[in-house]
């Protein structure tokens, strides 16, 4: 069976993901809009959060879970806030994320498809109770094209088609064209590193990464717009693996993920 966005599904994902929250003592609570979720609640108060914010397959969930800290304790908010793979996200379960400092919070696309911006709050008390998990073994990392470029790549594709299913042309267009930009950005990267410069008085009419697949979206309609901005979002998604495996040989591609949320969001129209 393929993968599903159906209401029901978007539901009982969002409260498993509360279940998993409240297993950090730490966790207060929870709140979507002006629902409080606490460990009490997570059926009752979680369906109607999540009731209330939900749209279509392309919501997103915008969750704030209140964190107590010790008081005086060895753990700062920021440094908290690091440890975003106690909040289930990594490279097996998520297709992109980024983190918005001035929040401070997180936006994240996992890879069943469901979204989420996750934003913290802080409380102290001298009872508090934190004992974090060691953390993971850290992710290889190119210092010439860091991962989180790559999950922010991915995290804005998913954007741009939720807006591209809400009609949003402007919006969807412009972070579709920004992605392919950021393909150009790569290309230029490799460049330097196969030259040893940044510094180029001519170029070497290179083709562009992303042109290969234009004109392979996988769904397309009546609407040109729709269509022009559709190929270049499948291009773009297709043109990033094949680049992000030159600055990372064991990078597993991630548009197949892509294109079955991209297949979700057609069969339920949006």
């Amino acid at each position: 069976m393929g993968m599903t966005l159906s209401k029901k599904f978007m539901e009982d994902s969002f409260l498993q993901y509360l279940e998993e929250i409240f297993r950090h003592p730490e966790i207060t609570c929870a709140r979507v809009r002006d629902t409080v979720i606490d460990r009490c609640s997570v059926q009752e108060a979680g369906r109607r959060a999540f009731e209330a914010g939900y749209h279509d397959c392309c919501s997103d969930i915008d969750l704030s879970v209140k964190v107590c800290l010790p008081d005086h304790g060895p753990v700062t908010p920021e440094e908290y806030m690091k440890r975003i793979d106690r909040f289930g996200v990594s490279a097996a379960t998520v297709l992109g994320w980024m983190f918005v400092p001035e929040h401070p919070m997180y936006r994240i696309i996992f890879r069943n498809g469901m979204r989420y911006d996750l934003g913290f709050e802080f409380e102290y008390s001298e009872s508090a109770v934190l004992s974090p998990e060691p953390p993971p073994a850290p992710e290889e990392e190119n210092k010439n094209w860091p991962m989180e470029k790559i999950n922010r790549f991915w995290f804005v594709q998913i954007q741009a088609l939720g807006k591209l299913y809400r009609r949003d042309y402007l919006i969807s267009s412009h972070l579709a064209n920004m992605n392919c930009s950021e393909t150009l950005v790569m290309q230029m990267v490799l460049r330097d590193l196969e030259h040893g410069t940044c510094h180029h008085r001519y170029g070497y009419a290179e083709a562009l990464e992303y042109v290969r697949d234009l004109g392979k979206a996988p769904h397309k309609g009546n609407d040109p717009t729709f269509n022009r901005i559709a190929d270049h979002l499948y291009a773009a998604a297709a043109a990033h693996d094949r680049l992000a495996r030159q600055f990372y040989p064991g990078y597993r591609d991630r548009c197949g993920d892509f294109l079955a949320i991209w297949d979700c969001y057609e069969s339920s129209g949006g």
